[in-house]
């Protein structure tokens, strides 16, 4: 692609980031069809605006703009190549969503447990001075419990020589140091514990920036017509919530016994931020992110 495509496709891309518009399913097509006639390639338009920032993991990393050029993780000659292997990776994940979240009801029933009423939060008046309207938001306060549930989960299993820290690039990451594990049981434990870790502090940021958005709407002049900024970002933050129940029922299957139960709970608490979550934004999983859903 010669410099003058570039140019194009950047500041294609630079345009409607900037004026963060909201786009509908049929526009995006539309202009993703223009991009790629002008410069031969099938990038999707805008689709990092929307995704959860972790390109290693990517299924669409040779058709996004802002990652085609980074080769940090991933080199250009294999994008294709992980691209697919990340995308049954997901479809894996996503695959056993219905079936993980019908258990934890069956285990809720059981126990008594209403998966709509948060246990044990902060009763704190301003827990996040950032949100607007939502300063005493129980879904808030739950994402921020559930970062420290599982630092705590993941520290006990360090202490009990079960997992150890390793360094990688970009960062720290636990993996499965006990020996009564086979290499695939190790390699599997691992790729749910890299999924946890790798959103334990998107849910709260996300839910943050949620109902943030919704405070700022209720206290603008918005069409009723128009999709909902917050509808979007509901959908972005139950996403990796289910991606997460998946990978914490997952680890269950490893540790079955006394830690079960810290599971179980970390669990819970998840499908209760789920739950409340869809009750409040209904519309969230019909809105559309670019790339990400229908094409």
């Amino acid at each position: 692609m010669g410099k003058r495509e570039e140019a194009i496709s950047l500041g294609i891309s630079r345009f409607f980031s900037f004026h963060n518009f909201s786009l509908t399913f049929h526009f995006f097509r539309l202009l993703q069809l223009i991009l790629k006639e002008v410069t031969g390639l099938d990038k999707i338009a805008n689709i990092y605006l929307y995704c959860d920032r972790w390109c290693e993991r990517c299924a669409f990393g040779n058709r996004c703009e802002a990652f085609a050029a980074n080769e940090t993780y991933r080199k250009k000659e294999n994008m294709q190549a992980d691209d697919e292997k990340n995308r049954l990776f997901w479809e894996d994940i996503e695959s056993k969503m219905d079936g993980v979240f019908h258990e934890l009801e069956e285990k809720a029933r059981v126990l008594g447990k209403d998966l709509t009423v948060f246990e044990g939060l902060s009763k704190a008046k301003k827990f996040d001075l950032f949100q607007r309207k939502a300063v005493s938001n129980d879904v808030l306060k739950a994402g921020r419990k559930y970062e420290d549930l599982v630092d705590d989960w993941l520290d006990a299993m360090a202490d009990k020589g079960v997992l150890k820290m390793m360094e990688f690039l970009p960062g720290s990451v636990f993996r499965v140091a006990a020996d009564d594990f086979t290499e695939d049981e190790k390699n599997h434990a691992n790729s749910l514990i890299e999924v946890i870790m790798r959103y334990q502090l998107q849910i709260y940021l996300k839910l943050s920036r949620l109902y943030y958005t919704l405070g700022k709407e209720s206290e603008e002049d918005w069409n009723s017509g128009d999709e909902m900024a917050s509808d979007v970002t509901a959908k972005m933050v139950l996403h990796i919530i289910r991606r997460s129940l998946v990978a914490w029922s997952g680890l269950m299957k490893y540790f079955p016994d006394g830690d079960g139960h810290a599971l179980l709970d970390i669990s819970l608490l998840l499908m209760r931020m789920k739950n409340r979550l869809e009750m409040e934004f209904p519309h969230a999983d019909m809105a559309v992110r670019p790339g990400f859903d229908g094409y």
